[in-house]
């Protein structure tokens, strides 16, 4: 008999796995396990998923920098168990962490490398290194402050796993800098490669449709050409009117249309120290007709939710996860400066009503190099 789970024969974990509860989050978890398991779960996934895995949260480690830097364990909570769960993910370790899409995370350490990794299966890709970005720092800053600040925001232009069959690797477009710039890379490359703009500070980006959409911080939509030997991004569409340019601009997929979404925020000093928090008051959603080339405010998002973050942002369908509320925008805290006086701001805004509760909340899972995140998780 055996003595070690992951030694099970083969045949044990199979008849166990056709024996879960038929829900995707089970089986995921269940193949989070050992290799062996999730090798197993491999082979019987096209007959055990039907819909994709809901969205999970993934924890920072600890408010203690010094404990997170040193643990292999990352954390996650999935809303549709109502479950925390611990995962031994040893090549996060004592990294910042990015959502992006297909189930897969950016990693970014003090060693300054980057690569993207997929937790649940552990398959790690190597994207160029800090070092190798065209704007850097003019004064010396440390690796912790980096990882803090030089990075913002990727997304995916395909799923890493699949671009061998097509026999191209996957294009990875980033936010970086001090005054957020763009820049492209693939795995293999020896740098990334700055995107040309006339100006720059972008709040987010996206791959829709075959192109790089990017969202200044002013609201201007620019598109971005990354097929030429000189990549850059060109105005597209002018701001929505009346947008604050204070605020925090998303862009997310939504029924095959775009849409960007407007974070509005306040500064609160609670205890009159001087200690200021940025905490969220609303947010406004935008449709983009690409036609007209102008945004549409929409007050209803129907049987949909919103995920935005420290994430590539994206949409569910609630008929789909019945376990999440309907138009509503789920968000998670990505302002790290109010982190050090113990602030985290997250929560569910109800457009209908507009009012936000509570989501997920562990004054322990605060920390400078780490935020929560969401993902998709896939196998």
């Amino acid at each position: 008999m055996a003595h070690d789970w992951s030694e099970l024969p083969e045949e044990i974990i199979d008849l166990v796995v056709k024996r879960l509860p038929p829900y995707p989050n089970e089986v995921i978890q269940f193949s989070c396990v050992c290799k062996s398991w999730n090798t197993v779960v491999n082979k019987l996934k096209s007959q055990r998923f039907i819909i994709p895995c809901a969205p999970w949260l993934m924890l920072a480690k600890s408010k203690n920098d010094k404990q997170f830097m040193k643990a292999a364990i990352r954390t996650f909570y999935c809303h549709s168990t109502k479950r925390v769960f611990n995962y031994y993910l040893p090549q996060a370790k004592g990294t910042r962490c990015w959502g992006t899409p297909y189930g897969w995370l950016v990693t970014f350490g003090l060693d300054l490398n980057i690569n993207l990794l997929h937790p649940l299966s552990r398959v790690q890709i190597s994207l160029p290194s800090l070092p190798t970005f065209q704007h850097q720092y003019q004064c010396f800053v440390g690796p912790e402050h980096l990882c803090q600040s030089y990075l913002n925001k990727f997304a995916l232009a395909s799923d890493p796993l699949s671009s061998p069959e097509s026999g191209q690797c996957p294009l990875v477009m980033a936010i970086y800098g001090r005054i957020r710039y763009l820049a492209v890379a693939s795995p293999g490359d020896e740098a990334w490669t700055s995107v040309e703009c006339s100006q720059s500070n972008y709040e987010d980006i996206i791959f829709f449709k075959g192109q790089f959409y990017a969202i200044s911080c002013t609201g201007m939509l620019r598109i971005c050409e990354v097929n030429t030997p000189q990549p850059k991004a060109i105005d597209f569409a002018s701001p929505p009117d009346n947008i604050y340019v204070c605020n925090t601009f998303y862009l997310v997929e939504l029924s095959g249309d775009l849409y960007m979404v407007e974070r509005g925020f306040e500064c609160i000093d609670e205890t009159r120290t001087l200690e200021y928090h940025r905490e969220t008051q609303y947010f406004i959603v935008y449709k983009f007709d690409f036609h007209s080339k102008m945004w549409t405010e929409v007050e209803d998002l129907s049987e949909h939710a919103l995920f935005l973050g420290n994430n590539t942002s994206f949409a569910i369908s609630t008929s789909d996860y019945p376990e999440f509320k309907q138009n509503c925008i789920y968000f998670t805290d990505d302002h790290i400066a109010y982190y050090d006086i113990g602030y985290c701001d997250m929560g569910i805004y109800n457009i209908e009503n507009d009012t936000i509760e509570p989501f997920y909340f562990d004054d322990q899972q605060l920390s400078k190099f780490s935020r929560p995140v969401f993902f998709m998780p896939t196998l």
